[in-house]
């Protein structure tokens, strides 16, 4: 009877294991098993009503953005004793500069074009403004909001002690295609890697060398892009200027060609060409990079002015370097030459304000330190080797809470010589001073 018993248990065991339903395997060929009993017919499948799916509204092809800052800065001044001789005659002691910066950024985009403009604000007080000395006006760097300028679209008025500046310093359209891009307007022209001197970009002035920041300027015309693969892009520029000699002349053109190419992983060489401000150019600049660290070089040729009056063929050349030598240490170096025209003379020197400082062969070392995640501490020295001129800035910035920020900074010429006579390197004064930045 046991042995009846245990052969029954397992004919059950062996009909229950034959009705079970195959299992399916996730592997590519998944495992037959061999069956002892009759295969039962296949069971009609199940169909599984999939539960509906919500469809996500499609993203609106119109899309609005504002965005800026503003930012307050005040500053202790002390003159340059050199500044006060014959001829200058910038003889003022001691003085204070307050000055308050604004931008509001403002951009439509709609499918595959765009409508972008920033107004920027500047309001600079100083009793330096009533007594007509030039140390206020080279503080304002740079003085030109709009480097290449046809529509007028600023007001500038100075009133007492008091400078204002208000300005429309970019109004563009673009229209993206899907390999080509047109823009129309006033814009921005962003490109090289010079913080302190950048030649190849005569559009937008470095501001390594200045406690302003969030100042970019304008350039009125168009720019027609091509981009004939991932690594390489052509931009045309056809840049319209006024005030160059003044505004009842005829337009002076930009006719700018700016090429980027990427042969290898590494190397980026960037090549301009064409015609700007009465002078044909043409120049390029070639970057390196390996690990955090980059090398680069640049040149441009300037010829003579197109037209008669009296100048030089002119040189501007410059090697850097670029590491993130710890988590927290950064290092850049500059070095350069900047071949003055002896032929065309500046009269006013609060005119010569393509860069803050002129300077004709150089070196900047530029270092800045974390020494806390919401705290850095930067310093910068350059100097002329022609003047033996030597000016430092230093800078502690403190990010207060999200989007904003405070600065302590100090910025003194180190050494000068009486004698020499490159007029605007005598005009800047010591500054020690706060600023406070809030973004939006």
């Amino acid at each position: 009877m046991h042995r009846w018993s245990i052969l029954i248990l397992l004919l059950l065991v062996d009909a229950a294991w034959a009705q079970r339903a195959p299992v399916r395997r996730t592997t590519k060929q998944p495992i037959q098993r061999k069956r002892i009993l009759k295969t039962k017919p296949k069971a009609k499948p199940v169909v599984v009503v999939p539960a509906p799916v919500e469809e996500a509204e499609p993203e609106s092809a119109f899309r609005f953005e504002a965005s800026g800052n503003l930012e307050g800065q005040t500053r202790a001044l002390w003159n340059q004793s050199s500044a006060k001789r014959f001829p200058l005659l910038q003889d003022w002691q001691h003085s204070q500069f307050h000055v308050a910066t604004g931008n509001l950024n403002l951009r439509a985009d709609f499918a595959e074009s765009r409508v972008e403009t920033n107004i920027f604000a500047r309001y600079a007080q100083s009793e330096l403004y009533q007594q007509g000395f030039l140390a206020p006006q080279l503080l304002n760097f740079p003085r030109k909001l709009v480097a290449r300028d046809v529509f007028r679209l600023d007001h500038s008025r100075q009133d007492g002690n008091a400078q204002t500046d208000l300005v429309i310093n970019k109004l563009y359209y673009e229209l993206d295609g899907e390999d080509s891009r047109f823009v129309f307007g006033r814009m921005y022209i962003n490109y090289g890697t010079g913080e302190v001197f950048n030649p190849v970009n005569p559009y937008n002035q470095p501001l390594g060398l200045t406690s302003q920041s969030n100042v970019a300027q304008g350039n009125d015309g168009f720019k027609v892009s091509f981009f004939p693969s991932d690594e390489s892009s052509l931009n045309f520029y056809l840049l319209g200027n006024k005030n160059l000699d003044d505004y009842e002349n005829q337009i002076t053109q930009t006719l700018w060609l700016h090429g980027e190419l990427r042969p290898g992983e590494n190397w980026q060489i960037d090549y301009v060409l064409g015609q700007d401000q009465k002078r044909n150019k043409a120049g390029g600049q070639v970057n390196y990079i390996w690990g955090d660290a980059m090398v680069f070089t640049q040149a441009l040729y300037s010829s003579a002015f197109t037209t008669s009056k009296p100048s030089e063929n002119l040189i501007d050349a410059m090697v850097g370097y670029d590491n993130q030598l710890t988590g927290l240490w950064h290092l850049r170096i500059e070095a350069g030459y900047q071949e003055p025209d002896d032929e065309y003379v500046i009269v006013d020197p609060a005119s010569a304000s393509d860069r803050l400082l002129p300077y004709e062969w150089f070196v900047a070392v530029a270092q800045t330190y974390e020494i806390h995640p919401l705290v850095k501490l930067s310093a910068t020295v350059i100097r002329d080797f022609k003047t033996d001129f030597t000016y430092g800035l230093g800078r502690a910035s403190w990010s207060v809470v999200k989007d904003v920020e405070w600065d302590f900074f100090v910025n003194s010429p180190l050494y000068w010589v009486e004698d020499e006579v490159n007029i605007v390197q005598k005009l800047f004064p010591t500054e020690a001073g706060t600023a406070l930045r809030v973004f939006f």
